[in-house]
């Protein structure tokens, strides 16, 4: 199978942590865009979505699950966990990335090391960055940054019902954070890489409306095909991915 970077979808955060580990055979770099804390956030309401189904009633314990799947993951051999809480220390970490030496293999193994970059369209979006022009510079830098390690480049967008917001000065911030925090639901039906992209960076994120909804200026385009210049995409259901047709 080619080692050529590669978009896996769709994923569920539980369902992507159960595949990191399930197929771990070489050294891995989860790359997340996100806090730590927004990330356990995200986990937790999955976690809530996937058990309701199952359950009328969840018990008061469903966050002490959080504790032992971040714990399974972050102690499991050759697997190391960043994160990326805004667009800039992504860029950061991906240029700083392998420059103090190779990047270490599992022993015995001549599989090159996994790189996987976790939900950059995300860290995105609610910044002016969230544009053909701002996820061209990020997919580029981390396909530089896998050929230049010799690793295996992942990318992977996770489905979440937390929604983000947006500070007037321009910074992301998530709104499971601060005293004004809350959750909204998404449209678990729209796939992330489907969604419209302008062709430049939006500095003025509305113009003359009140709903907070950001007003693109000019063309757009799709995730999908902004990706496609770097990454191939592949189906994964259970537990096997397939090659998206086209």
């Amino acid at each position: 199978m080619s080692s050529s970077p590669i978009v896996l979808h769709p994923f569920t955060l539980p369902k992507l942590l159960h595949h990191i580990l399930r197929t771990q055979t070489a050294a891995t770099t989860l790359i997340i865009c996100s806090s730590r804390d927004v990330f356990l956030q995200h986990l937790l309401h999955a976690l809530e979505q996937e058990l309701s189904e199952e359950q009328t009633h969840i018990g008061s314990g469903l966050q002490d699950l959080i504790t032992p799947s971040l714990h399974s993951l972050s102690t499991a051999r050759h697997v190391k966990l960043t994160f990326c809480a805004s667009v800039q220390a992504l860029l950061a970490y991906l240029t700083a990335y392998g420059r103090d030496g190779p990047i270490a293999r599992t022993k015995n193994s001549q599989q090159k090391p996994r790189l996987v970059l976790v939900n950059p369209l995300a860290l995105h979006a609610p910044t002016p960055s969230f544009s053909a022009q701002g996820l061209s510079r990020a997919f580029a830098a981390a396909t530089e940054t896998a050929l230049r390690t010799e690793a295996e480049l992942q990318v992977v967008e996770y489905q979440t019902k937390c929604a983000r917001t947006e500070h007037d000065d321009g910074e992301d911030v998530d709104m499971n954070e601060g005293e004004e925090s809350h959750v909204a639901e998404e449209d678990e039906a729209q796939d992330p890489w489907d969604q419209e992209v302008s062709i430049l960076n939006v500095s003025a994120r509305r113009f003359g409306s009140n709903g907070g909804e950001r007003a693109w200026a000019g063309r757009t385009l799709k995730a999908r095909s902004i990706a496609a210049r770097w990454f191939r995409f592949q189906e994964v259901g259970d537990g096997e991915a397939h090659e998206d047709p086209g």
